[in-house]
């Protein structure tokens, strides 16, 4: 009789304890509107343009649907520079023949690619802060690129008297070509770093005996994190690497041959 008493009262010890008050379940608290940017540097150096030297003698005056024919025994040109030049002359008027017995010769004297000097770009001080610019213009103040010159030169001569009517000669580097600065772009995302301990924290607080414990007792919750992640810098603008910039020259001869045969005045 004892013992069933016994267990009785034990049972009822027992029904108390599980009948405690738990606190409401924690739920997980919304996390932050996770921002994504994307922003740009720029790297710029000392540029010069494409330096010409012309010169045209009144002896022959060239006139309009003179022919020409043009001498390439003292370079080797590519099809597309050798187009260009018969584009260019066309425009200026004048008739270009492959005949050697034409007014006008134009001999090509000089063609020249050579990889000068590499080119210093200094880093360009953004007009607001951002720790990871600085950590840049700290970490890498300039870059380095390769550097090629073009030169270019050619002369008119008459064939008739072989007097020299107008000769010409310009250059420019890759960097003066291009004529912009060096411009990188980075891409910079929000993330939460602390995520998990917060679920690690609310599977806690919601067992029963955490539930009894903070019952009527406020808790707080850890706040979410947020920390950026930013990407390498991505090139955008500009040639720096030697194939890069390697690839600009049948652009730079083609402008320097716009740019000498401007200079030829046709009347």
């Amino acid at each position: 009789m004892r013992v069933i008493i016994g267990a009785i009262a034990l049972t009822g010890l027992t029904g108390c304890m599980l009948s405690q008050p738990l606190a409401p379940k924690l739920r997980m608290p919304p996390k932050p509107l996770l921002q994504k940017s994307i922003f740009q540097i720029s790297y710029s150096s000392e540029l010069e343009s494409a330096r010409i030297k012309s010169v045209q003698l009144p002896a022959h005056p060239v006139k309009k649907l003179d022919s020409v024919y043009i001498d390439t025994n003292k370079v080797t040109i590519t099809d597309e520079l050798h187009d260009a030049l018969v584009n260019i002359l066309s425009d200026k008027g004048l008739i270009v023949d492959n005949h050697e017995n034409t007014d006008y010769r134009l001999i090509i004297q000089q063609v020249d690619l050579t990889f000068g000097k590499d080119k210093i770009y200094v880093f360009n001080k953004p007009t607001s802060d951002h720790p990871y610019i600085t950590k840049i213009s700290q970490t890498m103040p300039t870059k380095q690129c390769s550097n090629i010159v073009v030169s270019l030169s050619m002369r008119l001569t008459h064939n008739q008297s072989s007097d020299v009517v107008w000769f010409a000669k310009s250059s420019v580097d890759s960097a003066g070509f291009q004529g912009i600065p060096m411009q990188y772009t980075f891409t910079e995302t929000q993330r939460i770093t602390n995520e998990k301990d917060i679920i690690e924290f609310i599977a806690e607080q919601n067992t029963d005996k955490a539930r009894q414990q903070r019952y009527q007792t406020a808790i707080n919750i850890p706040k979410y994190i947020v920390k950026p992640t930013q990407t390498p810098l991505i090139k955008v603008a500009g040639a720096c690497e030697k194939d890069e910039v390697s690839a600009l020259t049948t652009k730079m001869q083609l402008k320097l041959t716009k740019g000498l045969i401007d200079k030829l005045n046709v009347q």
